[in-house]
C-alpha cells in the first residue's frame, strides 16, 4: 500500500495535488519492489564466540519486505562457515519451514584459531549479490601456545596490522552538498587502516586562515558541524588524530545553485525538515519522496519562486527502521538525499518469569510471555539461548541482534561497529549518534538510476520451494525430446521417480527432500539406442568468497574474555575425556615437528583443514606416483589394504562429498590435485562414525569441481547433491533422571539453547532445563518473530549461588 500524504506542512510551501512526477515515481518504485521482493535472513547464534571442539548452534530467520514477516518464497537456506583463509570450510543446506530453519557447526579441535565467518542466504538473495547475504564474524580461540601465551595476555581479538598510513577521513555534507550561503551540517566520519572508527578534533579555516569553527568526534570516529559557506571562500579542516599527528584537507567546495536538507529527527514524534534553495536561486518545482522497503510514505511538491519550505512529518506513518529522503527536480532526477532511522517503539514486548535465583543443578523453569505494542498476545517463532555469563562474558554494545540486523544494519553499505549500541539503553545520545550513522554511512537497496531509467534487473536465481535435481539429455550433440528419465536410490529407503524431457532435452525432479551424501542414479532411455547419449546434470556453483574485514566491528573479543572461555572450555572437554564422552574433542597443546614440509592441497574441503591428515599427498607428489590407476598408486606409496579396488575399510570422500567406493576406482590420477588420508581418531573425529576405520579425502583438479557426479556408461550417472543437513540435538543433562552421571563435573557454558520455541495464543511459551556447576549470573537471550513479523529481544539474568 502506498500512502502519499500532503498538507502535512505549511500551505503556503506545497502544491495540493500530487504531480505526474510524484505518480511517475511512484508507479516506478511499485513496480521494482513488486518484481524484486527483498528477503533477508538473520541468525541468532548461542553464544559469541567459540574454541576449537565446541559446536556453533544457530537459528535462521527468513523474513521479506521492509514489514519483516517470516517469508514463504524460499524453503532452502544455505549456510556457510567460511575460514580465515576466505575458503568455505563447510555448507549446508537447510529446509525453510514457516519462515525459519536451525542447524550447526561441529568445530574440529585440530582447527586453527582466528577469524571465521559465517554467512547465510537463499538463491532469491543472490540476485542482490553478496552485499545482501547475512554475515557475521564467529571467532574461534584454541588453546595451543601459538594462540594463548602462558601469561595470558596476548589479545584473541583478531587485529589487521596497521601501518603508518593515516586514518581515512570523510566530510560529507548533510543532503549531499554545499550551497553558498545556506545553514548546513557537514558530518564526518574517520577510519584506521584497521577498519575501525578513531577519534579526531580540529578546525575549520577559511582561505586567509580565519577560523570558522571548531570539530570532535563524539562516537567511533564520528561528529558534525554546523557551517554557511559564503562566496569565495574555501574552507579547510585542520584534523588532529588521536595520536597527536596533523593534517589538513579541503572540504567540499560550495555551489552557487541548488538546495541543502536540513532534517531534525530528535523529537520522538515528529521528522522536522527544511529544504532551501541557494542565495542566488529560489526552488523550482521539487518533489520531495520518503521511502522505506521500497514503499513510499511520504510525498510531496514544493511550488515554485520560494526561498524554502518547511514540512512537520508524523514518524508513526512509517515504519520503525530506516527511511530514504530523496529530493527530486522536475525532470524526475534525484538531486540531494538523507538517511533517517525512524524508531516507533512498536518492537515486541517479551516478559520473562521465574525465581530470581537458582542452586547449581536446579532445575530452572521459565514462562515466556509475548505481546505486542498494544499489550495483545501474540503468536510468534522464537529461539533461546542460556549462557553462564562468568564463562562467557559478552560485551552487548558488539552483539549482533535480531533488531540491529533486521532493522539496521542490513540495509547499510559497509560495516558497522557496535551495532546493538544504539538499541541498548536508548538515549537522546545513542539517537544523536545513530542520525550521525544515518549521515556517514550509504543506503545499499537500490539506486534510483537503476529504478526511473527502468533498467531490469537480470533475476538469474529463483527462489528455492524445496530441493531439485535437473538436467539436459542429448544425443550427437542435439536435444533429445520426449527422452524417459529415472531417478533413483536406495539411500535412507529405495525411491523411484521417472519424467520425460521437454522439447529442449531438459528435465527435472521437484519437491524432493533427501538428507545430504544421498547418492542417487539418474538413467535416461530413448526409443533408438543409447549410443552417442549424453546426460548432463544442472550444477549450482556457490558464491564466490571475498575477503571480508575480519575481527573488525560487532564481533571482536577481548584478550581476557577469550582467555576465560578457553580456560573453562578445556577443563570440559578433559572432563567429558575421563568419562568417554567426545573422546576425539580434546584440545591438544600444540606440537612442532621440524623438518618437514608443510603440504597444503589449495582446493581441499578437508574439514580439519587443507593438509592437516596423517598422510598427505600433493599433486607433485601424485605425479611421481607409479601406476596406471589409483589403486596401483597408492599400493606403492602407502601400506593401505584394498579390496574389490577400493581401501578396505575407509571412507572415500571426494571434494567435500562422501562417496562410495566404486567412484574409487574410477578415478585416474591425472585427474587428481591431492590425496589426504586420515588413519586415526585425531583427523577423523570430525566427521563421525563414518570415519572410524580411517577415510580418504581426494580432491580432483580444479577443472572437474564443477562436477559432483560420474558417469559410468551413456545415459547413466550417479549424483551426490547437496541435501538437507539434519540438526543435531542441545545436549542438556537431566539431572532428575536416575540415569544421568552425577559424579561429571558439569561445566557447560551454554547452559541451554532451544531453537523451536512457538508461543500459544496466549502469548505463552513454557521452557524448562538444568543448571551447570558454575555459579554467578546466567544470561537468557530471546529472539524471535510474531506472524505480523514485529520483532522481538529480551535479555533476562539470574543468580546460581
Amino acid at each position: 500500500m502506498v500512502v502519499l500524504l500532503t498538507g502535512l506542512a505549511e500551505p503556503s510551501a506545497y502544491a495540493q495535488t500530487i504531480n505526474e512526477s510524484v505518480k511517475n515515481i511512484t508507479t516506478k518504485l511499485n513496480s521494482y519492489t513488486a518484481a524484486y521482493s527483498t528477503e533477508k535472513v538473520y541468525l541468532q547464534f548461542d553464544k559469541p564466540y567459540y574454541a576449537a571442539g565446541d559446536t556453533i548452534y544457530f537459528k535462521a530467520y527468513v523474513t521479506l519486505s521492509t514489514q519483516h514477516k517470516l517469508s514463504a518464497l524460499s524453503g532452502v537456506v544455505n549456510i556457510d562457515l567460511i575460514n580465515p583463509a576466505n575458503k568455505i570450510s563447510r555448507s549446508i543446506k537447510l529446509p525453510v519451514i514457516a519462515g525459519v530453519a536451525w542447524g550447526d557447526f561441529a568445530l574440529a579441535d585440530t582447527l586453527k584459531g582466528g577469524s571465521y565467518r559465517i554467512r547465510a542466504y537463499t538463491n532469491w538473495m543472490r540476485n542482490e549479490g553478496e552485499n545482501s547475504f547475512f554475515e557475521h564474524i564467529i571467532p574461534v580461540g584454541t588453546t595451543t601456545t601459538q594462540s594463548i601465551p602462558e601469561n595470558g595476555e596476548r589479545s584473541n581479538k583478531t587485529i589487521v596490522k596497521t601501518t603508518s598510513k593515516k586514518p581515512d577521513v570523510q566530510f560529507l555534507p548533510e543532503g549531499g552538498s554545499l550551497v553558498i550561503g545556506n545553514y548546513s551540517k557537514i558530518a564526518f566520519k574517520a577510519v584506521n587502516p584497521d577498519g575501525q572508527g578513531t577519534d579526531i578534533k580540529g578546525t575549520v579555516t577559511d582561505d586567509i586562515g580565519t577560523e570558522v569553527c571548531t570539530f570532535a568526534s563524539t562516537h567511533l570516529g564520528m561528529g558534525a558541524f554546523n557551517l554557511v559557506p559564503q562566496a569565495g571562500k574555501i574552507y579547510k579542516a585542520n584534523i588532529t588524530y588521536a595520536d597527536g599527528t596533523t593534517n589538513t584537507t579541503e572540504l567540499p567546495k560550495a555551489a552557487n545553485t541548488g538546495y541543502t536538507i536540513n532534517l531534525n529527527n530528535t523529537n520522538p514524534d515528529t521528522i522536522r525538515l527544511r529544504i532551501s534553495a541557494g542565495s542566488e536561486s529560489t526552488l523550482d518545482k521539487l518533489t520531495l519522496v520518503a521511502q522505506s522497503g521500497g514503499i513510499i510514505y511520504y510525498a510531496a511538491e514544493s511550488t515554485s519562486g520560494n526561498k524554502f519550505f518547511t514540512a512537520v512529518i508524523p514518524k508513526n506513518k512509517f515504519p520503525t527502521g530506516i527511511a530514504q529522503f530523496t529530493l527530486f527536480n522536475e525532470k524526475g532526477e534525484p538531486l540531494n538525499e538523507r538517511l533517517v532511522f525512524i524508531n516507533n517503539n512498536d518492537e515486541l514486548k517479551l516478559t520473562v518469569q521465574s525465581r530470581g535465583s537458582y542452586a547449581t543443578r536446579q532445575k530452572v523453569k521459565l514462562e515466556l510471555y509475548a505481546k505486542d505494542k498494544n499489550a495483545k498476545p501474540v503468536t510468534g517463532s522464537f529461539s533461546i539461548a542460556v549462557v553462564d555469563e562468568t564463562k562467557v562474558p559478552i560485551d552487548e554494545q558488539n552483539e549482533n541482534t535480531i533488531l540491529s540486523d533486521l532493522l539496521l544494519t542490513s540495509d547499510l553499505r559497509g560495516n558497522i561497529e557496535s551495532p546493538n549500541y544504539y538499541f541498548t539503553n536508548i538515549t537522546d545520545k545513542t539517537n544523536a549518534d545513530l542520525d550521525l550513522l544515518m549521515l556517514t554511512q550509504g543506503y545499499r537497496r537500490f539506486e534510483w538510476k537503476q529504478i526511473l531509467n527502468n533498467t531490469d534487473q537480470a533475476m538469474l536465481y529463483q527462489p528455492e520451494k524445496s530441493l531439485t535435481i535437473s538436467g539436459k539429455i542429448t544425443k550427437n550433440g542435439k536435444p533429445v525430446p520426449n527422452g524417459k528419465i529415472t531417478l533413483f536410490t536406495t539411500s535412507g529407503g529405495a525411491f523411484l521417480l521417472d519424467t520425460l524431457s521437454d522439447a529442449n532435452g531438459r528435465f527435472v525432479f521437484r519437491d524432493l527432500q533427501f538428507g545430504d551424501s544421498t547418492k542417487f542414479v539418474v538413467q535416461s532411455k530413448v526409443t533408438k539406442g543409447q549410443d552417442n547419449i549424453v546426460l548432463e546434470l544442472d550444477t549450482i556453483m556457490p558464491p564466490t568468497v571475498t575477503a571480508g574485514n575480519l575481527g573488525i566491528g560487532k564481533t571482536a573479543v577481548s584478550s581476557t574474555d577469550m582467555a576465560t572461555y578457553l580456560q573453562n572450555q578445556e577443563q570440559l572437554f578433559r572432563e567429558q575425556l575421563k568419562y568417554g564422552i567426545n573422546k576425539n574433542s580434546l584440545v591438544l597443546k600444540e606440537v612442532i615437528i621440524k623438518g618437514q614440509k608443510e603440504k597444503i592441497i589449495p582446493h581441499s574441503q578437508n574439514l580439519n583443514g587443507a593438509g592437516n591428515a596423517d598422510i598427505v599427498f600433493t599433486e607433485k607428489d601424485i605425479d611421481k606416483m607409479i601406476g596406471g590407476n589409483l589403486e596401483a598408486a597408492l599400493r606403492g606409496a602407502t601400506h593401505l589394504r584394498f579390496r574389490n579396488g577400493a581401501p578396505e575399510g575407509m571412507a572415500i570422500v571426494v571434494d567435500g562429498t562422501f562417496v562410495d567406493a566404486d567412484v574409487f576406482d574410477t578415478l585416474h590420477p591425472d585427474d587428481i590435485e591431492g590425496i589426504e588420508i586420515i588413519t586415526g581418531p585425531h583427523y577423523g573425529a570430525i566427521y563421525g562414525s563414518r570415519m572410524a576405520g580411517g577415510g580418504i579425502i581426494i580432491t580432483t583438479r580444479k577443472a572437474r569441481k564443477a562436477n559432483n557426479y560420474y558417469r559410468y556408461a551413456p545415459g547413466v550417472v550417479t549424483y551426490m547433491p547437496k541435501g538437507y543437513y539434519k540438526a543435531r540435538e542441545f545436549y542438556s543433562p537431566q539431572y532428575d533422571n536416575p540415569k544421568t552421571n552425577q559424579k561429571m563435573a558439569d561445566l557447560r557454558s551454554t547452559i541451554y539453547w532451544q531453537p523451536n520455541i512457538i508461543t500459544d495464543k496466549d502469548g505463552k511459551a513454557s521452557i524448562e532445563y538444568f543448571n551447570a556447576d558454575g555459579k554467578g549470573t546466567y544470561r537468557v537471550v530471546i529472539e524471535g518473530i510474531d506472524t505480523d513479523g514485529n520483532l522481538g529481544r529480551q535479555v533476562y539474568r539470574y543468580k546460581v549461588e
